[in-house]
């Protein structure tokens, strides 16, 4: 399942450490000149792919 969740929305869930990763789908460029701590960078066809993403299809991600 997909959808928006607000900035508090996501304070929230990593203060409560309910997510599993933080993807940043921006390009190689924007990650390394800013990123949200922890995030790991994952392009937009490598994520389609499943590449880099855990095998717990329960897990909660955020790609941004």
């Amino acid at each position: 399942m997909v959808r928006d969740v607000t900035k508090e929305e996501l304070q929230a869930a990593l203060a409560e450490g309910r997510v599993f990763a933080l993807y940043d789908n921006r390009g190689e460029g924007s990650y390394a000149a800013r990123h949200i701590k922890g995030a790991r960078w994952l392009s937009v066809p490598d994520a389609a792919a499943g590449k880099g993403l855990p095998a717990d299809k329960g897990a909660l991600l955020v790609f941004y």
